[in-house]
């Protein structure tokens, strides 16, 4: 990375306030550079981990804490942020390529390290992809994230770094847009006046390094272009793209893309447009009650075990995301051994591979892919899940609302609610992996709900915002704040006689709860 960005970045990784920093961008863009000159930098004890393939668990999270810290086992979170709290001076924890336990318990555990952190700890996390945390928390609300347009090098830097071609500054800047490592390997290419592309170097890096580690679904859909009247199905591909840090508008990574269907489309020798060799388009529905379609087709669960139906609803409640096969076992096999949950586990994937691909060979799969550690339902163009429209429609209007955004805010929160048509998954009644997921929907949509009315109110529309704090009592009428809007909202339509009826009921759950 450049020493330009450096100087830029680092003092306030190495020093800011922020409990919580995230570095999510594809490899190239110094994410470990940073890391190592934010602990040079930093004025106290620096941890590291950095999980691989062979060390994704807890365990090992865990062990090495401890030995940084130099506790005496059993290491546990209790006694890593006791030993944190103790030190006198600040803690930082680096941890570099968390996109490798991507929905594991690891992860998990990180986000209880950063939601229970001591005042003199902070944590960087880096990788591919954005961690699975709840950012809605108010111990998380202040994290700071840099994704690829804060990491990428501006014109006048890479003017900085190559000094001798200055009249070819501004061509590299539009074909890498600062991307560090694509700009490294297109460097001599473009000195020589050559395609950049001819480079073997850089045609495999894109596909090894960046490709790969993004799901197929989004290669598609870049893989389509802004102008193909199929792109217009994948309206969700910029939320996709900024969940791996990926700036999808790098003219050399489109020229790669567009050349690597050129190839495709003679080597198959039909005339089908990019992106048109699809699986079949899967539709979930895991508000009120379970439904899976399969190109427009119910899906026949009449010859499956439990089990079976059961990994389906948990993987359809993550659609579109990897789960870690440590997370299944442990939810679905809670009192087996680990030699028998695996076991399991493959037996029910392939279970339930035959109810979504019959027939199709082994490696051949296109619904139910494995990534890694990790399985994964995928979710083409044409699929949906609600389940994932109600997390973008919800972030996107509690984003609009705090910034003041009404008209906005008003949309997005409104259709968050329309789409939670009742609790996650009822089928799997008090499921002890289910309950946590169910609870934590259950409190977005109240507080959707009580954003939406505290809109809707704002904007002197009072029926509205009485319907949205009617809407959150339904599902959860312990709420204080909101019982308090329902009233004003009565109140400033007119209607004294329904605000007296809403304070008696306010006064019922107050005395229901023991509160004067």
């Amino acid at each position: 990375m450049d020493k330009t960005v450096c100087q830029r970045l680092v003092p306030g990784l190495a020093r800011g306030t922020a409990p919580l920093t995230l570095l999510v961008a594809p490899a190239g863009y110094g994410k470990t550079t940073l890391l190592t000159r934010a602990a040079d930098a930093f004025p106290g004890t620096v941890l590291h981990w950095r999980p691989c393939r062979d060390t994704l668990g807890v365990p090992s999270l865990l062990a090495s804490l401890g030995r940084q810290l130099e506790l005496s086992d059993p290491v546990s979170v209790e006694s890593v942020l006791l030993a944190v709290e103790r030190r006198t001076d600040p803690v930082l924890l680096l941890v570099d390529g968390v996109h490798h336990v991507h929905g594991s318990p690891a992860e998990a555990l990180l986000e209880e390290l950063a939601v229970l952190a001591p005042p003199n700890l902070r944590l960087i996390l880096a990788g591919r992809r954005m961690p699975a945390l709840n950012l809605t928390r108010l111990e998380l609300a202040d994290t700071a994230v840099l994704r690829a347009r804060e990491l990428r090098l501006p014109e006048s830097e890479i003017a900085s770094v190559f000094p001798d071609a200055p009249e070819l500054t501004r061509e590299l800047a539009e074909l890498t847009q600062g991307w560090p490592g694509v700009l490294r390997l297109s460097r001599p290419a473009v000195l020589a006046g050559r395609d950049p592309l001819e480079s073997a170097a850089l045609r495999t890096y894109l596909d090894r390094e960046v490709l790969e580690a993004l799901p197929p679904r989004l290669v598609r859909l870049m893989e389509r272009g802004p102008d193909d009247p199929g792109s217009h199905d994948g309206a969700d591909a910029p939320e996709l793209a900024e969940e791996y840090g990926l700036e999808t508008e790098v003219p050399l990574l489109r020229a790669h893309l567009a050349r690597h269907c050129a190839r495709k489309a003679r080597h198959t020798g039909t005339p089908q447009p990019p992106g048109a060799e699809t699986s079949a388009s899967l539709s979930l529905r895991c508000f009120q009650r379970y439904e899976a379609t399969l190109a427009g087709q119910p899906l026949d669960w009449s010859r499956t075990r439990p089990r079976v139906r059961a990994l389906a609803r948990l993987l359809s409640v993550h659609a579109g995301r990897p789960v870690h096969r440590e997370e299944l076992m442990a939810a679905l096999w809670p009192e087996s051994p680990a030699h028998t949950a695996g076991r399991g586990l493959q037996v029910a994937v392939s279970a339930l591979r035959t109810v979504l691909e019959p027939g199709t060979g082994r490696g051949r799969a296109q619904v139910l892919v494995r990534s890694g550690e990790a399985y994964m339902l995928v979710l083409d163009p044409g699929g949906s899940c609600d389940v994932q429209a109600f997390d973008a429609a919800a972030r996107e209007g509690l984003r609009a609302a705090a910034r003041g955004e009404a008209d906005r805010a008003a949309g997005a929160l409104g259709r968050a609610l329309r789409l939670y048509t009742g609790e996650l998954l009822p089928e799997d009644g008090p499921a002890e992996w289910v309950v946590p997921i169910r609870e934590r929907y259950r409190n977005q949509a109240v507080r959707a709900a009580h954003a939406l009315a505290e809109v809707e109110l704002g904007r002197s529309r009072a029926a509205a915002a009485v319907a949205a704090a009617a809407h959150a009592l339904s599902v959860d009428p312990f709420q204080d704040a909101v019982w308090r809007l329902l009233i004003a909202a009565h109140r400033q339509a007119g209607d004294p006689v329904a605000a007296r009826h809403a304070e008696r009921r306010h006064a019922q759950m107050l005395d229901t709860l023991g509160v004067v």
